[in-house]
């Protein structure tokens, strides 16, 4: 007997189940290998964890650890800069990617053109041969 076993096998299998197919763990497929696409990198360490001046409190901040109105405001208005530069790049592709369609339905567009065109001059080629060979031949 091979190595698979059904329910009604040999019985020795209580895996098995009535019907189906049972492969035991000393014979299952090896792992497949799927690291080839894996890429070594390198940690960064962040700079948002720089170490404190020396004083011990950011410049940014009161003595009581507060930040300043104009930290708020610049961290603010980079977010904002940020959400209106990803605006922008989506809009900007929305536009070449409709571009892109358009082209692509004005060249099927002719093709489609070129084809009837091919299409309509084959049927007058054939009426043409059918009208050749009906002509008396005197």
């Amino acid at each position: 007997m091979d190595k698979t076993s059904t329910a009604g096998g040999s019985g020795s299998d209580d895996a098995a189940v009535a019907g189906e197919l049972v492969i035991r763990p000393d014979q299952a497929p090896p792992p497949l290998d799927d690291d080839d696409d894996v890429v070594d990198a390198e940690i960064v360490e962040s700079s948002v964890f720089a170490p404190l001046p020396l004083g011990g409190i950011a410049p940014d901040y009161s003595d009581a650890g507060v930040p300043s109105l104009d930290y708020l405001r610049d961290k603010i208005e980079g977010r904002y800069a940020t959400a209106l530069g990803g605006t922008e790049l989506g809009e900007a592709a929305a536009v070449r990617e409709a571009a892109a369609r358009k082209i692509a339905e004005e060249q099927a567009a002719i093709q489609a053109e070129q084809q009837r065109a091919a299409r309509e001059q084959a049927g007058k080629d054939k009426l043409e041969e059918i009208r050749r060979s009906m002509r008396p031949q005197s």
